[in-house]
């Protein structure tokens, strides 16, 4: 979360030395700018979490990678454009795992279940991520963004998600809602679910949240007619027998009532 102005929690982020340029007469490493721009961004994204997008300068990140401001700006001319590219790629990376997972062969349902799982580890292990989500929306709304599941109709995602919804239909397990309502309300449950983490502060536990979530998508909450009852027999609760009753009456009835009083002729 955002700091005042000046202050520099260096226990918020573990400074990273940017990796240096071949000296004079050594060959050229073809991929040390991808490198060296991909180390940028992950620094800059840890930085822009705990300091906060106004509260944070370019040169305040250089110094964790213990360069100038003039290699930053090499790569990324404004800090609004290195913002931008860090949940940019942060959003790349989160949506090729969860691409990798709805691409997998086997039981659909069974892959839903890893799809969840997937997203809550993702920000378990890139807390930061959530952190610059929020504050894109609020430095850059026009630069409004779908976390994953919700998608537009003329994009490679609308079309890998129609994908998966019809093997799910083909299950025959599912019913038939709108594949649009079956992705926005995973995405709504999904996306609540990490930023109450962040936002409360408790402790992230991706494998219980999970199945919580699961649960709650595959079965619902109401009880099916032919479903056996959520407690054994003997654990139903008991009603307190009111003076006058027999064994068999409760005093109050389902709905809470007292039941209509009989008198003895």
């Amino acid at each position: 979360m955002a700091v005042p102005q000046g202050s520099e929690d260096k226990k918020a982020v573990d400074p990273s030395p940017l990796e240096e340029r071949p000296g004079p007469g050594r060959p050229k490493d073809p991929t040390l700018e991808a490198r060296r721009k991909a180390q940028i961004l992950d620094v800059a994204a840890r930085v822009f979490a705990a300091h906060g997008f106004a509260n944070t300068t370019v040169q305040t990140i250089a110094n964790y990678l213990g360069v100038g401001n003039g290699t930053v700006y090499r790569y990324f001319p404004t800090k609004d454009q290195l913002f931008l590219a860090a949940v940019e790629r942060g959003l790349q990376e989160l949506t090729d795992e969860m691409d990798r997972v709805l691409q997998q062969p086997g039981d659909p349902l069974d892959i839903l279940h890893e799809a969840v799982r997937t997203y809550l580890r993702f920000f378990q292990r890139r807390p930061e991520m959530a952190e610059l989500f929020i504050q894109e929306r609020a430095a850059f709304p026009q630069h409004h963004r779908p976390l994953y599941f919700a998608s537009r109709y003329d994009d490679e995602k609308f079309r890998r998600h129609q994908e998966f919804y019809q093997r799910l239909l083909a299950t025959g397990r599912i019913r038939a809602l709108p594949f649009e309502q079956l992705f926005h309300t995973v995405g709504d449950l999904l996306y609540g679910t990490i930023l109450t983490n962040l936002l409360s502060g408790r402790p992230a536990d991706p494998e219980a949240q999970t199945q919580a979530i699961v649960d709650l998508i595959l079965n619902g909450l109401l009880q099916r007619p032919d479903a056996p009852s959520p407690l054994p027999q003997q654990a139903q609760p008991v009603h307190k027998v009111a003076c006058g009753q027999s064994a068999g009456q409760s005093a109050l009835d389902r709905n809470g009532q007292a039941p209509p009083q009989t008198h003895s002729e």
